[in-house]
This record gives C-alpha cells, sequence and structure tokens, in this order.
C-alpha cells in the first residue's frame, strides 16, 4: 500500500515538472513565467498562498513578479541584509516558522500577509534575482522532504528561465540604442545632404533652423549672428517668433559660456537667468555655429513639446542640435566662401561641380584651355573646334556675353546674368552665363572660368508654373516628367477657398481702373502667403481663390500649412485694410473655408491644352464652407479641426446645413487672433 502512495506521489511531481517544461516554453515574457511558476509550485505542493519577488539590484528594489494572495505594491526596499544572508542559503531553502530578525521592512510585512513557512533564494552564480516564497499548505500540514526538493527544482528553473530574460532584454535594449544611435546618424547624414545642396546664406540659415526645430520638436527657434563692431547679436532667421523684439547682447554670460566652454547649454526653469527673462521663456537650449576658427552665431530654440505638454530639454537633445549645428557651421561657411566667389546665387549649384552645366577656362590670353562634356553638349560643338579658340570668335555673335567676359577680365572680379538669349547656338536658346577670375594657390590670377547653363526648356515650364505653383513644388515637377502627364489619380488633399465679402457691390461704386488695382493689390499678397507655403493656386474665380495642398505634391503637414496660409491671409487683410483707409478706400474683408477629403486630381483636358486641378465633394464641401464663413472668418471641417485642433484654438460651432448635403454637417471656426 505504502510503495503504491509513494509511486503515485513520485509520478504526480514528475507530471509537475513536465507541465513546468511547458510553462517555460510556451511563455514569452516574464510575466507570464512568473505566474505559470507560481500555480504549478502551489498546485504542487498543495499551498493556498505563494509569491515571487524579482530584485533589481541596480535600483535596489523589490517588485512583484506573480502573487497569489496578496495585494498589489509599488515597487520597495529589500532589507538591508537581504543579500548577504540570502547568499547562505543559494543552494537551499530558509524555513521561516519563525521569521529571522533579518526580514525586516515591506517584505516582512508580505511575509505575514501570506503566512509564508518557505522562502528560495533565486541565484544565478553571485547574482540574486529575487525570492520564491510559498505560504502554508490547504491542512495546515508540514512540508515533506521531497516537497521541498520539489520547491528548489523549481526554483532552479526559474532562476534559468529569469537570468535567460534578462540577457534577452539587455540585448534587446542595446539594440534599441543602437538603433536609436543609427537612426540619430541617418538623421544628421540625411540633414548634411540637405544642407549641403543650399548655397544662398539667408536660405540655408531658414533651413538649418528649420530643420533643428522640426528634430527637437521646438515651439519656436531663432539663430542669432554677431554683428560687426557691435556686441548686439542680430536675429539672422526665426520660426515663430515675429514678435521677438528683445535685444540681446554676446556680452550676456550664457553666450559667454557658450563660446568659452565651445559647447551648448541647457536651460531650465529652476535657476532663471538674464537670457530666458528677456525672451521670457522657461525652456531653452542654445548650441553654437562653431567652426574651427570662429563662432558664427548661436541656435537657440524653446519648449519642446510632447503629447503630455511642454517638458524639458535634455541631452540627447543636446547632442543632437550639437552636430546639427556643426553640419550647419560647415556649410555656412561654405556658403559665406562661394558667395565671395561669384555674386550670383542662381549659379551657386552649378559653377564648376555641376554636370549639366558647362564650364569653359580661359588662359590669360582669352584663349579657351578647357571644357567639360556639357559645355560641349550646350555649345553642340566637339573639342576640336573649342580649344584654342579665342572666345571673342567662340561667343562673336553674342555682345552681352563678351560685355560680361570683358568686364569680369578687367576688374578681376565675379560677373553673371541670367535668362540671356545664346545666339552661338540659337535664337531659342537661353542661357544663365558667369565669369569668374581663375587663381592659383599665391593669389595670382591665370585667367577666367566662364560657366554656361542651358535653361531654355526649364525657362519655358518654370515661366508657365511660377504662376500657379511655388517654386519648391515647380521643382518637383520637374524632377519628374510623368507629373506633367495627362490623367488623374485619387488622392488625399486640403483644400482652402476665400472669397471678398461685398465686392461685387463695392466694386460697383468703383472705375475700371481701381477696380484691377483692387484685385491685383489683393491677390499679390495673398498668393505670395499661398506660395511661402507651397500651396498649389488651383483657380482664380472673380476674386474668389481656390487653393489646394496635397497635390500635385503631399507631404504630412499639408492641412497644418493650409491652416496657417488662411491665418497669415486674414492677418494680412488687416494690415492691407490699414493702408485702404489711409487712401480713404473702402477695406476688404474675406471669408475663408477649409476641407480635407479624398479628391481625384490630376491634369484634365487635352495634350495641346490641359488643366491642372482637383474634383470631388471634398472640393465642394470647402467652397460651402468658404460661403458660410462671414467677414473675416475662417470655417473649417471636422476632418481639418482633428489634424491641427492642436496646434490651433477652435470654437465649435453649431452644424450648418450645405448645398448637396442631405445631413447638416460639422464647422469649427479659427479664433485666428490668439
Amino acid at each position: 500500500m505504502i510503495e503504491v502512495s509513494v509511486a503515485d506521489q513520485l509520478d504526480y511531481y514528475l507530471t509537475s515538472l513536465d507541465e513546468l517544461g511547458e510553462v517555460l516554453i510556451d511563455a514569452d515574457q516574464p510575466g507570464s513565467v512568473g505566474k505559470g511558476i507560481l500555480r504549478l509550485t502551489l498546485g504542487t505542493v498543495m499551498a493556498s498562498k505563494g509569491a515571487i519577488f524579482l530584485y533589481h539590484q541596480k535600483k535596489d528594489k523589490l517588485t512583484i513578479l506573480a502573487s497569489q494572495g496578496l495585494k498589489e505594491r509599488t515597487p520597495f526596499s529589500p532589507p538591508k541584509k537581504l543579500k548577504s544572508q540570502s547568499e547562505k542559503y543559494r543552494h537551499d531553502h530558509i524555513n521561516i516558522d519563525k521569521i529571522p530578525p533579518w526580514l525586516t521592512g515591506e517584505l516582512k510585512s508580505c511575509i505575514n500577509e501570506l503566512g509564508s513557512k518557505i522562502l528560495v533564494p533565486l541565484f544565478h552564480k553571485d547574482h540574486l534575482l529575487g525570492l520564491l516564497c510559498v505560504g502554508k499548505k490547504f491542512m495546515g500540514e508540514s512540508y515533506t522532504g521531497a516537497e521541498i526538493k520539489i520547491l528548489e527544482i523549481i526554483a532552479n528553473h526559474l532562476t534559468k528561465a529569469l537570468y535567460n530574460y534578462k540577457l534577452i532584454q539587455d540585448v534587446e535594449d542595446k539594440q534599441n540604442q543602437l538603433n536609436l544611435k543609427l537612426l540619430e546618424l541617418e538623421t544628421l547624414f540625411d540633414i548634411s545632404v540637405a544642407i549641403s545642396s543650399v548655397l544662398d546664406v539667408g536660405e540655408l540659415s531658414d533651413e538649418i533652423l528649420w530643420r533643428s526645430v522640426g528634430i527637437l520638436n521646438a515651439s519656436k527657434g531663432m539663430m542669432l549672428i554677431p554683428k560687426e563692431n557691435s556686441p548686439i547679436l542680430e536675429l539672422n532667421s526665426s520660426f515663430n517668433w515675429d514678435d521677438m523684439d528683445a535685444l540681446l547682447s554676446k556680452k550676456l554670460a550664457v553666450f559667454k559660456k557658450v563660446e568659452d566652454e565651445k559647447s551648448g547649454l541647457i536651460l531650465t526653469p529652476e535657476n532663471k537667468n538674464a537670457l530666458q527673462k528677456k525672451l521670457g521663456e522657461d525652456h531653452v537650449i542654445i548650441a553654437p555655429l562653431q567652426t574651427k576658427d570662429n563662432t558664427l552665431g548661436y541656435m537657440l530654440l524653446c519648449n519642446k513639446e510632447s503629447r503630455h505638454g511642454v517638458e524639458a530639454f535634455n541631452q540627447t537633445d543636446l547632442d543632437l542640435l550639437t552636430a546639427l549645428c556643426n553640419q550647419g557651421a560647415v556649410a555656412l561657411d561654405n556658403a559665406r566662401l562661394f558667395k565671395d566667389i561669384t555674386e550670383a546665387k542662381q549659379f551657386n549649384e552649378s559653377i564648376l561641380g555641376s554636370i549639366a552645366t558647362g564650364v569653359v577656362t580661359l588662359d590669360t590670353l582669352g584663349e579657351i584651355d578647357s571644357i567639360n562634356q556639357a559645355g560641349q553638349n550646350i555649345l553642340k560643338m566637339g573639342m576640336d573646334e573649342i580649344i584654342g579658340n579665342h572666345y571673342m570668335f567662340l561667343f562673336e555673335k553674342d555682345e552681352e556675353i563678351l560685355e560680361l567676359i570683358q568686364k569680369s577680365e578687367v576688374e578681376n572680379t565675379t560677373h553673371s546674368e541670367i535668362n540671356m538669349s545664346f545666339l552661338t547656338v540659337s535664337p531659342e536658346t537661353v542661357v544663365n552665363v558667369s565669369a569668374a577670375p581663375r587663381i592659383d594657390p599665391d593669389g595670382n590670377i591665370q585667367g577666367l572660368v566662364i560657366a554656361i547653363e542651358d535653361i531654355t526648356d526649364v525657362s519655358k515650364i518654370k515661366n508657365t508654373f511660377k504662376r500657379y505653383v511655388s517654386k519648391q513644388v515647380v521643382d518637383e515637377l520637374l524632377d519628374d516628367d510623368a507629373k506633367l502627364n495627362l490623367g488623374g489619380e485619387e488622392r488625399e488633399v486640403t483644400i482652402l477657398f476665400s472669397d471678398i465679402r461685398g465686392f461685387t457691390s463695392m466694386s460697383e461704386n468703383m472705375n475700371p481702373e481701381n477696380v484691377v488695382a483692387t484685385l491685383n493689390e489683393y491677390f499679390s499678397d495673398m498668393i505670395d502667403i499661398v506660395f511661402k507655403h507651397n500651396g498649389t493656386l488651383d483657380k482664380i474665380i472673380g476674386d474668389e481663390l481656390m487653393i489646394v495642398y496635397g497635390a500635385p505634391i503631399s507631404a504630412d503637414n499639408d492641412t497644418q500649412r493650409a491652416v496657417v496660409t488662411a491665418v497669415e491671409m486674414q492677418k494680412q487683410i488687416e494690415r492691407l485694410n490699414e493702408q485702404r483707409k489711409k487712401r480713404n478706400e473702402e477695406p476688404i474683408m474675406v471669408g475663408i473655408g477649409i476641407n480635407r477629403g479624398i479628391v481625384v486630381s490630376g491634369n484634365i483636358g487635352s495634350r495641346d491644352m490641359m488643366d491642372y486641378t482637383v474634383i470631388g465633394d471634398a472640393v465642394n464641401l470647402g467652397a460651402r464652407l468658404c460661403s458660410a464663413a462671414g467677414p473675416g472668418e475662417i470655417y473649417v471641417s471636422p476632418t481639418v479641426w482633428k489634424e491641427t485642433k492642436r496646434k490651433f484654438h477652435y470654437e465649435k460651432l453649431n452644424p450648418i446645413k450645405v448645398k448637396g448635403k442631405k445631413e447638416k454637417v460639422g464647422v469649427y471656426r479659427i479664433d485666428w487672433s490668439a
């Protein structure tokens, strides 16, 4: 009888251990392992309560991985002697019928709450990973030697599992860190490529600032540069800081510290300095635009935005901004040097280095001693016809080009002209030409460099497109000929309609010349704002504008740019009305409607005559919102509100009935004066 009972008990224990293997295989997280093992452990030894505690060595805290019969607790401090005392039982268990004096604090409270009888330390080599705590058996019986052994086996497997998970977690953490570092390097590389291609100092400053603001998610920023013979720093570029009127001196302690230490600073509200008080900002980060020889200026950003509001900048932010400013400083330095060589910014991306630009070099006698392949293609001549020829004979049909070369030759300075007829090739050819001195390392003039850029095709297309879309959109369309083909596609866009209120009745009291002058002045200001934010001018119908964001070129911030455009339009109209008032002219009042939705966009018409536009119900709703908006109001649809509600102040209005819709539509009004 006894032999059968022992066999049954052994079989029961083996079954439990087999189940333990399944728990370890199936579980994919420490929490899953903990719950499974605790359930199995308590079931095997017939105990009602128990817990598994994890020990975090760096934090010196205990947490509850799994428990039964124990109230939830936040991480707590372990007894001071926990590790040293537990080490004595690293291959054994602690019988706690009577709690030892060293078991104190919150852990003692947990042991009492569980009515614990056995405590098994979970050691991997010299590292304490945690504790397995088991309470009384159901019937109050004592634990047998076999049950104690089973507990130690289970604890051993649990220890190995926890250690493996810790190793995996460490590897994953390091992998995440590597991924973040790789992302940071890729971002900096992309930025470096982007800014290195911009050679206009003003444009480059804006580019560096905008990218800095975007990467650090700052609400505003500025680039400050030293003024010659003045301690006052000049505002070279700014973002969201139109009302900046504080005079900032490079003698402020914060700027002196940045320049002396050649490193950036993070400023927090805890210790406000003079700069923060002048700016009226709490969270500020500063980095120098530092080259090898000197400090070109300072990048200053404010208010790191997150889903939870404004938070403090951290060291990672400073490292990123420092790296970006280092790249920017080199690019700015190069741009300034390049500007000294050539005065025409149109050639900044093409002189000497551009494949599409023809480069012709002249010796001191004016004879051509070299030309690149692009130059031969533009001139439509072979090398034998060009090399050794004098420029007076090569360009004899183009007097303007000869005058430009001679002027550079006499004055030893760079001269350039754009959109010149190039009769040397044909009456239809249009080129940009630049002539600059060739100077050797010792400062001696060795001749001239002539750069010729054939813009015949680009000039034709740009002259047409620049009337409808911004320069950035034109450039992107020119990079992809397929976007100029006839056809349409379905895409999500944001449509802005603006309309002058009461213009028909107002124009009845004006002579035709004043009507035209009023519209030209109004459209000029409005379209400048549209192109500033890369909008596409779809139509001008009388005094109404239809603007599209997201076609033909789309971006993640299409809707936000549309709303920014509307706000700036209303603010510009206020300024325009101030001027009209001084001229005793009636004010212009405009209503604006914005909607976001699916449309069909593309070139509609024939091969010879086409019109790029968007059509669909989303367009109609945008027009209806514009009609509903009163003078000086901006109405947006729920889709626009949802995309931009965190950026702008809105007032929810009662739903309105619009033509073509059975149900009323929701509408929001922007408080653009906020």
